[in-house]
């Protein structure tokens, strides 16, 4: 009410300021009366003020109030207004929710003048209608020079046969008329003539009508709403604006999609949208199932949003139009439906996730990042992911706001999806569409600022390819199985996410072993293709092989990144026969520095920290040799006791001074006697090529605990982690302790005899043996293990004996936990094992374990203790652990069914969305009325309009009551139904022909046959009915599950004469009136005069003459009964037809 009394009080004070006048729609909702009848307005909204003296108050504000619409007889509507003359007014107002539909009844053109005022000139507010709906006549809203400002909150809505259009003229302002959020404003014209909704380039300004953000078109089908001519479009469509595109637009009159810019677009209702030019920005386009999006044949089509495609988008074959995937955020190609282009664009900036396979024709450019998932891009066309282009410098002319800027005389159509930069241009900007006859560019983000000559460069920064296809970039059956020629340019980034032996893209016919990139990120266990080089950035996030002979080249300013460790590094693959291994090559390395090389099986680091800067190359193979060398010879296994049994080769290649190096094993690695040493026996070693194993003494000490060795290195080459030089002869040192179910382990005695072998002996088989020279654990107990070795004559025979105690295995016996309800038997007790080594089970325990609980079939509900114990094993510790039974009482359910909202006949199947306190047992369904509403599951599936009650039902069990039932009515409302007859033609004298409708708004895939009455279409036109128009009117169809509205169509009879020739028809129309029909071929200006037969003039009036039947009512309040005669004369018109009057 607060809302209401300060418009009428904000009305009230700006028509006293400006000597404005305010009246009320007073003339009911019947549409009995007419909009010029003065006494259908009133100054009070109750009808007791004064009525509007004329129809042509150029000051006056005209407002359709929803609170009341009848005066002293009060309605609030749905309203239908007779726009049945013409009448001016200064302002237009639709407030209160009101609900009007504007109708001339009569044929002819009733134009609504708006003069305009201070404030807004025409203005419909959020809540209220204004429609336009089965016109017999056409409207006209004149907006005059002095109108400047136009609001739509609400909804506008034009469906009609007739001509109708807001105009401004063409020398009217830019964006007067705006359209806001959360309004709608929805076109289906289809008068015999053209006709657009807010005018054509000879009737309107250029982007007077601004569709905002939150707004929203629908497109039924009819003349475009952009209008028509050359590089006119009568609206602006901002982003975030929704096009509903609910018809077939082919063949229309009009500019559909042409060299224009819109929001999201939405294809729906099983349209096909055909775009007839360039389309240069679309938000979000979704193409909905059993609908298609035809782009232009030339040009660009320009998307910075999600596409979603579940119909069809495909280009026409052969053309050029491209698609230019150029958002400033993340978008996606997605959809179950088919996706043709004849050319795609990634753009510099854009970010693209194809989530599914895209055929293109003819080109394929990728300047941003493209991440293929699993999907690919297929087709005849050429594919090239750009690399790093500094580009042509040019200038431009920049207005602020604008999305495209003029002036340009240096950038081309190749221009277009590069970066553009320069002052007034927001960064990560990228050029959409170029138009060579207006030398401008069109972008993906607006100008910040207006300046004229601004220096501008267009660039590409290098393509980003992301793929999670199993073969990569094979081009046979990778991510890109284009048939054309491929190129990678350098510099370009990867982000490879699944395993694959084809990571990089190769450029077709490259015979070259390395690929030069910017970035890689490796996020699955890989093994290259291509030796590869990168500037930038590296990161290990699984597991990179690279194959023997490979170069994986880090340049100066690169690096590694990554968390490193045993399932991510990189491989140094090799072929031990023939030497040949591949390497790490880093450039530039200033400061510390780990470089995360390793064996297929084993992660082996190197850390490196040079004292000036410096490049080296590093290599790791398992299995040491004498020389260092991969295909050296390997040591013998008593050398290999005192090592870590892998090499690393660290080459200084360009740099001075020393460095510090620190390698990292694992402990398979290691031989037995190195596993037991100290830290001070241990340390780096490198091969110096002489010497009994032919590596030199450890830099100690090392660190056996965290597996390093390091030192600071003047001379490189190979480097492994060895043991100090054996002193005694004979070394033997204490055995560690053992747990039942360790593996086999070597003694680790050493000796400097080499001629005999060390023997190993035990003096408890029954803890331990001896197998193939190593101590095998048999069981838990001590042994003496004796180490014997003969003498060779430098060496005496030498023996020792070390204590060996072998633990028993922990294991722990578990009662497992168990429930039931209350007043069941017990469930069997069952019990868990873990810590049996060597594949053993409960059968080696000497005694079994006991299992019981205390809880019987009348326990009441509690917890009570599970007990386990008693089993005894020779090698295992027992831990036994209890456990616990617990008796749950029997417990009530509760279901929640939340209210159905009210639904529409053809909507989707819809979850039900019930849930129970209980999910262990089902929740069921029944419907009161299937033909209202079937359920399977927990689906509901409307069958048809009406009401029914969903009944939510579950069952009880041991352990739940059954759950009281609960009931929803679902409402399922008529979906809309619209019945247009089709305009007809015939020549007086013929029978009326068959006479055809179309239908807009079947649902499911009905047809008319699914009506359960068809519809007739009735004419007042008889076989010799007199030339004119007549109207088609569809009527008489029944059906349970639509809301039927019907749409008039014209019947046009023909003059015998046909349509080249004049025609004449007059007659009485009632006491005080004559009708005169006249038929033209062509425009022109003419005056009726009816006169007696004495050559009196009884009447005069002018009339305008259209293509086609023009109808006038001639006032004739003074005449006699007798035979007068009609004359029509005017410039190439004359026409006369004697007609008996009345009196």
């Amino acid at each position: 009410m607060k809302r209401i009394l300060f418009t009428m009080m904000l009305i009230m004070t700006v028509g006293f300021i400006y000597g404005q006048t305010t009246y009320y729609w007073v003339g009911g909702t019947a549409g009995a009366t007419g909009i010029n009848t003065g006494a259908n307005w009133n100054t009070a909204l109750n009808g007791t003020g004064t009525s509007r003296p004329a129809s042509t108050g150029t000051s006056d504000i005209l407002i359709f109030d929803g609170t009341n619409l009848g005066g002293a007889s009060p309605a609030t509507g749905p309203a239908t207004v007779l726009a049945s003359g013409s009448i001016s007014f200064a302002q237009m107002i639709f407030t209160n929710n009101v609900n009007v539909n504007l109708v001339r009844p009569t044929s002819g053109t009733s134009t609504l003048t708006v003069n305009g005022e201070s404030g807004e000139d025409f203005v419909v507010e959020a809540g209220s209608t204004f429609r336009v709906l089965n016109s017999t006549g056409s409207i006209r809203f004149a907006m005059l020079a002095a109108v400047d400002a136009c609001r739509v909150s609400g909804t506008v809505s034009v469906i009609t046969g007739q001509q109708f259009r807001f105009d401004n003229t063409t020398s009217g302002a830019a964006g007067t008329f705006r359209f806001k959020s959360g309004s709608s404003f929805t076109s289906n014209i289809t008068s015999a003539s053209t006709s657009y909704a807010f005018g054509s380039s000879s009737q309107s300004s250029n982007g007077w009508v601004v569709f905002e953000a939150g707004s929203e078109i629908f497109y039924l089908g009819g003349f475009s709403p952009n209008g028509s001519g050359t590089n006119f479009s009568a609206i602006k469509i901002e982003p975030g604006n929704v096009w509903h595109h609910r018809a077939n637009n082919a063949g229309l009159g009009g500019n559909f999609f042409n060299r224009e810019s819109y929001g999201d677009i939405i294809v729906e209702n099983g349209a096909t949208l055909s775009a007839t030019g360039t389309i240069y920005r679309i938000g979000n386009l979704t193409v909905n199932t059993g609908c298609s999006f035809v782009p232009h044949t030339s040009g660009q089509t320009v998307v910075l949003g999600a596409l979603t495609v579940n119909g069809d988008y495909t280009a026409p074959a052969a053309a050029t139009n491209k698609l230019v995937l150029a958002g400033s955020a993340s978008q996606s190609v997605s959809g179950t439906g088919t996706v043709s282009l004849n050319n795609l664009t990634v753009a510099n900036n854009a970010v693209v996730s194809l989530g599914k396979n895209v055929a293109v024709e003819t080109d394929i450019d990728v300047y941003g990042r493209l991440n293929f998932g699993t999907n690919q891009l297929t087709g005849t066309a050429t594919f090239k992911a750009a690399g790093i282009d500094a580009g042509t410098p040019g200038t431009g002319n920049l207005i602020s706001g604008n999305y495209f800027l003029t002036g340009n005389t240096v950038f081309t159509s190749s221009s277009v999806g590069k970066n553009i930069s320069g002052a007034g241009i927001a960064p990560n900007t990228s050029v959409v569409g170029f138009s060579a006859t207006a030398d401008s560019l069109y972008l993906s983000q607006p100008l910040l600022v207006s300046a004229s000559g601004v220096a501008l460069t267009v660039t590409t920064t290098s393509a980003t390819l992301q793929t999670a296809n199993t073969n990569g970039f094979n081009p046979a059956s990778g991510s890109v199985i284009a048939s054309g020629i491929m190129t990678f340019d350098n510099d370009i980034n990867y982000i490879i996410d699944a395993p694959t032996t084809w990571p990089f893209g190769v450029t077709t016919g490259s015979a070259g072993n390395n690929v030069n990139t910017g970035s890689v990120d490796v996020n699955a266990d890989i093994t290259v293709n291509k030796g590869v080089t990168i500037k930038n950035n590296l990161l290990i996030n699984g597991k990179m092989t690279l194959r023997p002979a490979d170069v994986l080249h880090i340049l100066a300013g690169g690096n590694i990144t990554g968390t490193f460790g045993p399932t991510k590094y990189i491989a140094t693959d090799y072929v031990t026969g023939t030497g040949v291994q591949s390497m790490v090559w880093f450039d530039g390395i200033s400061s510390v520095k780990t470089i995360p090389v390793g064996t297929i099986n084993n992660y082996l680091p190197a850390t490196i920290t040079p004292t000036s800067t410096s490049d080296f190359t590093v290599a790791v193979f398992q299995g040491i040799t004498t020389n260092g060398i991969l295909n050296g010879t390997a040591f013998t296994p008593t050398q290999r006791l005192r090592v870590v049994n892998a090499v690393w080769n660290v080459n200084l290649l360009t740099g001075s001074g020393t460095a510090d190096l620190q390698l990292n094993w694992d402990d398979a690695l290691e031989g037995t006697t190195f596993a037991t040493l100290p830290d001070s026996d241990i340390g780096l070693i490198r091969n110096i090529g002489s010497g009994p194993t032919g590596w030199g003494p450890p830099i100690v000490p090392g660190n056996n605990t965290t597996n390093v060795v390091m030192g600071n290195i003047s001379v490189f080459g190979s480097f492994s982690a060895g043991a100090v030089p054996q002193v005694n002869a004979f070394i033997y040192n204490p055995l560690p302790d053992k747990t039942y179910g360790d593996p086999d382990f070597n003694g680790g005695a050493t000796s400097l005899n080499t001629t005999n072998p060390i023997i190993y002996t035990s003096s408890n088989p029954l803890v331990a043996t001896i197998v193939a020279g190593n101590i095998h654990i048999v069981g838990s107990g001590t042994a003496d293990i004796t180490a014997s070795q003969l003498g060779d004559g430098v060496f005496p025979d030498t023996s020792a004996t070390k204590t060996l105690l072998v633990n028993k295995a922990p294991l722990t016996i578990n009662a497992d936990n168990k429930s039931r309800f209350e007043g069941l038997v017990n469930p069997p007790l069952t019990i868990t094992y873990t810590g049996f080594v060597l594949g053993e089970t409960n059968t080696v325990l000497t005694t079994q374990p006991t299992i019981s609980t205390t809880a019987t079939i009348a326990s009441a509900p509690g917890m009570y203790p599970i007990t386990v114990g008693g089993a005894i094993a020779a090698n295992y510790v027992i831990t036994h652990t209890n456990g616990v039974l617990t008796v749950i009482p029997k417990a009530n359910q509760t279901i929640t069914f939340a209210q159905p909202t009210t639904k529409t006949y053809g909507n989707a199947p819809f979850a039900t969305g019930a849930t129970s306190t209980n999910s262990t047992i089902p929740i069921t369904y029944s419907t009161s009325n299937p033909n209202v509403a079937t359920i399977s599951g927990n689906t509901i599936t409307i069958m048809g309009a009406g009401t029914t009650v969903i009944t939510a039902m579950q069952a009880g069990s041991d352990g739940f009551f059954p759950a009281p039932n609960v009931a929803r009515t679902l409402t399922v409302n008529k979906a809309n139904l619209s019945i247009k007859a089709n305009d007809a033609v015939k020549t007086t004298g013929e029978v009326n022909p068959a006479f055809t409708m179309t239908y807009t708004g079947f649902v499911l895939g009905q047809t008319e046959t699914n009506l359960t009455t068809q519809p007739v279409v009735s004419t007042t036109a008889a076989t010799n009915s007199s030339p004119g128009y007549y109207d088609l009117v569809p009527g008489g169809a029944v059906t349970q599950n639509y809301n039927i509205t019907y749409t008039n169509g014209r019947f046009t009879v023909l003059p015998l004469s046909g349509t080249s020739s004049l025609y004449l028809n007059a007659f009485q129309s009632n006491s005080t009136s004559v009708t005169v029909r006249v038929f033209s071929p062509d425009g022109n200006l003419a005056d009726i005069v009816i006169f007696d037969m004495n050559g009196r003039v009884l009447a005069k009036k002018n009339i305008l003459l259209i293509n086609g039947f023009s109808t006038v009512t001639v006032a004739l309040p003074n005449y006699s009964s007798g035979i007068h005669v009609v004359s029509v004369q005017g410039n190439g018109v004359s026409l006369k037809k004697s007609i008996l009057l009345i009196r």
